[in-house]
């Protein structure tokens, strides 16, 4: 199935299921995306410490044990990535968006909104019919972000990432 997100002028987007065969791509977008965007969120070690050959092969080990994602495109080349499944923590809801995330030149322009659309699509389809969505409590754009989808703010945890306790909160969608 293949989602069309607003055009940019000149290029073509695309919303598409992804596989193995992209997996590279996905990986460089998860890394540029989260040293992008959690630089001063995060400590540097941590995310100078992450590399694309990991994540490449977190993202085969997804596919080999029949995971599913999208992936947002502009002229054929990856540029964001999402995936689901069925939420971690059930008391919350029954679908969670694991991932969602843009190479950050093309924030702003609609891609997010369609891989979050495509993943509760998706989601639903897979008889989960609520979803979930936690982010770190300091990003207050992609909270912004959440909240304009009409998310609902439920939760509150806490993440360990590189040592460091980080408060992450959860946005909900109802049925």
């Amino acid at each position: 199935m293949l989602w069309l997100p607003p055009a940019l002028p000149d290029q073509r987007t695309a919303i598409r299921r992804a596989g193995p065969r992209d997996a590279a791509a996905m990986a460089s977008v998860h890394v540029m995306s989260w040293q992008a965007t959690y630089r001063g969120q995060i400590g540097d070690a941590y995310l100078d410490g992450l590399t694309v050959p990991a994540f490449d092969r977190h993202w085969r080990h997804i596919f080999a044990a029949r995971g599913w994602a999208f992936v947002a495109t502009v002229d054929d080349r990856v540029v964001g990535v999402a995936s689901g499944g069925k939420c971690r923590r059930r008391n919350l809801a029954e679908g969670e968006v694991y991932v969602l995330y843009l190479d950050p030149v093309y924030k702003g322009l609609g891609l997010g909104r369609a891989l979050f659309d495509a993943c509760h699509y998706e989601l639903a389809r897979r008889g989960h019919a609520d979803c979930l969505v936690w982010v770190l409590g300091t990003n207050a754009d992609a909270r912004g972000f959440y909240e304009r989808l009409g998310g609902d703010l439920v939760a509150e945890g806490e993440i360990v990432l590189g040592g460091e306790r980080l408060r992450e909160v959860g946005y909900r969608w109802p049925a």
